[in-house]
């Protein structure tokens, strides 16, 4: 259109050209056109304006015609948006079922439109329909079909990877996370999958390397992680080695590692699994001199000594500064219980079921009272418990 524009005021341009000429000689001319008998006479300006109704004739029928074929084709024009603006409303229609929980109604209007370029949002909502109505297979399609679109690539994957490791299938979850670009394999949500695939695989040395440069990203995952990876390389260590190599292996990693709360959780834990109690007492009284951390305070609950001194020291000092500490209470029963020493473990665990009314807490001084033959009091805390349980599982 723009090249018939172009074509048009050239024509302007000479006719005005005609006209000016003809006013200055004062002669308005003669054309005369003869064709197949027929003869046409006029003057230059009978002539000029002819051939501007004819020019402009051509480029309303040069407009119809594109305008038709568009039409036809579907492309831009009255009909092609109609029919995008339906589209939308089957979208928006599918994604307000979907939320509603009407799953059957979601996929009849995604369905739809799974060829259409919605940026493969229509696609991942399709999946998730599928995945509520129990169709696995037909989700993992639509979700490969999102991973086309730029957009919805990455979130796409995720759902493949997340699919891959719930179904341990740890190999096809690390294929897809070393397809993805650098840039998403950055991402935070990629990170914690890919821990999960290596955890899964049993491949304990490639998960710290890996997780101690991911640190910063993590953030307060970093921890939980950590402590996961190092109990399986630990656990590994003392069914392979023994439990004199988990120590010897223990004092050969760097300082800094040792200082890690994670790592120290993890070697504790295994030493608690390979019955080595006094050492993994001295371990968790050594690596807490000043504060007690979240990691050490419940492998306390795990340690079986006749005499566990120095760890009832420790908790008793830390309960003086902080009294109202219901981990330091039920740690410091726990421990207690475990020793035989009945009077303190009721002490500790009255205050902790006090502060916090936790399952475990309830259970052990239910133990208790029962062998006491307070069989009353110790149905009322198992009831108790039960309803501490089940109020736990329903928050979760």
């Amino acid at each position: 259109m723009s090249q018939l524009i172009r074509v048009f005021i050239v024509l302007v341009i000479l006719l005005i050209a005609l006209v000016v000429a003809a006013i200055m000689f004062d002669d308005s001319g003669y054309v005369m056109v003869e064709f197949n008998g027929w003869v046409v006479e006029m003057n230059v300006w009978s002539l000029s304006l002819s051939l501007i109704a004819i020019f402009v004739g051509l480029m309303l029928v040069n407009l119809i015609v594109k305008s038709s074929l568009a039409v036809v084709s579907g492309s831009k024009s009255w009909l092609g948006n109609w029919g995008d603006r339906k589209k939308q409303k089957v979208f928006t229609a599918g994604l307000i079922a979907l939320a509603e929980t009407n799953y059957l109604l979601a996929r009849e209007n995604l369905d739809k439109i799974t060829n259409e370029d919605f940026d493969g949002i229509n696609l991942l909502a399709a999946a998730e329909a599928e995945v509520q109505l129990g169709q696995p297979e037909q989700a993992k399609h639509f979700w490969h079909m999102a991973t086309t679109y730029e957009k919805s690539a990455l979130a796409a994957n995720l759902f493949l990877i997340r699919d891959a490791i719930q179904h341990h299938q740890s190999d096809k979850a690390m294929t897809l996370i070393h397809n993805l670009s650098e840039k998403q394999q950055t991402q935070t949500a990629v990170l914690k999958l890919w821990a999960q695939a290596l955890s899964q695989a049993g491949r304990w040395q490639e998960l710290q390397d890996k997780l101690k440069s991911w640190k910063k990203s993590l953030g307060s995952d970093y921890e939980p992680l950590m402590q996961q990876a190092s109990k399986g390389h630990f656990a590994e260590v003392a069914s392979k080695e023994g439990a004199s190599q988990l120590k010897q292996n223990w004092q050969a990693l760097p300082g800094a590692t040792r200082k890690e709360p994670a790592q120290q959780s993890a070697y504790i834990q295994q030493l608690i699994e390979q019955g080595m109690h006094t050492d993994a007492l001295e371990a968790l009284v050594e690596y807490q001199k000043s504060v007690p951390h979240p990691l050490l305070i419940p492998l306390f609950k795990q340690i079986k000594l006749p005499n566990p001194a120095a760890a009832i020291k420790k908790l008793e000092g830390w309960l003086k500064q902080d009294h109202l500490n219901v981990d330091l209470f039920s740690a410091l029963g726990h421990i207690a219980h475990n020793s035989n020493d009945k009077v303190l473990a009721e002490k500790a665990l009255s205050k902790a079921i006090k502060l916090g009314n936790r399952q475990e807490d309830l259970m052990l001084m239910a133990t208790i009272k029962e062998s006491q033959d307070n069989h009353i009091q110790a149905l009322q805390l198992y009831k108790q418990s039960m309803a501490s349980g089940a109020k736990y599982f329903a928050e979760k």
